[in-house]
């Protein structure tokens, strides 16, 4: 049996790849029994809570060199089997609200984390808009997991991730912790993750 707690947001590019990269790496130990545990990390924790318009937030986080940035993400998500689409958004949002959603998800969290990422990196959907959430739900089939209980437990759990992580020094997402034992920081590809996925499994 293999834990993963990935410590992610739904708005980091590279935590999308991060994920297609592990899912690369699972399919290579079929026989493995998994068990993922979303993580709540704020890449952006000043961000209003209405969000941001897409460019202006560009212009405040990497300046000039937002272009270059954002095409090597683009290459390395293509070589990923993700066609980001990041002209399509019009707006990045604060994604507490998201957390407890995939949070209150239970072991939904990773396929529901899909549909997050397919709507806002491909399709520049509004994902902070509560219908656009309702939908996804919806489409995964989880809705039945959001009851009054587990909404509140999602929360609580958020700031416990946050404070964890700042115990932890993660500095930066994805980052990923093998049964509460190894963890790695960064969207490596699947040779590194299924090293230490060999390494977690023979502790």
């Amino acid at each position: 049996m293999l834990t993963i707690d990935i410590y992610s947001d739904i708005i980091c590019p590279w935590c999308y790849i991060g994920k297609k990269r592990l899912e690369a790496a699972l399919a290579q130990r079929p026989d493995l029994e998994v068990s993922i545990n979303w993580r709540a990390f704020l890449l952006n924790p000043s961000m209003p809570r209405d969000g941001m318009d897409r460019q202006q937030y560009l212009r405040q986080k990497f300046g000039e060199a937002a272009f270059a940035v954002y095409d090597r993400i683009a290459q390395a998500g293509t070589e990923a089997g993700i066609s980001f689409q990041f002209n399509a958004i019009q707006k990045t949002p604060e994604t507490s609200a998201i957390h407890t959603l995939l949070i209150a998800a239970g072991q939904d969290s990773f396929s529901l984390s899909e549909r997050f990422f397919q709507a806002y990196f491909l399709k520049g959907e509004d994902i902070s808009d509560p219908e656009t959430q309702s939908r996804l739900i919806q489409e995964e089939g989880c809705q039945m997991r959001y009851t009054k209980e587990a909404l509140s437990q999602a929360a609580t759990q958020i700031n416990d991730d946050l404070a964890f992580g700042r115990e932890l020094g993660i500095d930066g997402v994805p980052f990923f912790v093998f049964n509460k034992q190894f963890s790695l920081a960064g969207a490596h590809p699947e040779h590194v993750l299924l090293s230490v996925i060999d390494a977690a499994i023979a502790a």
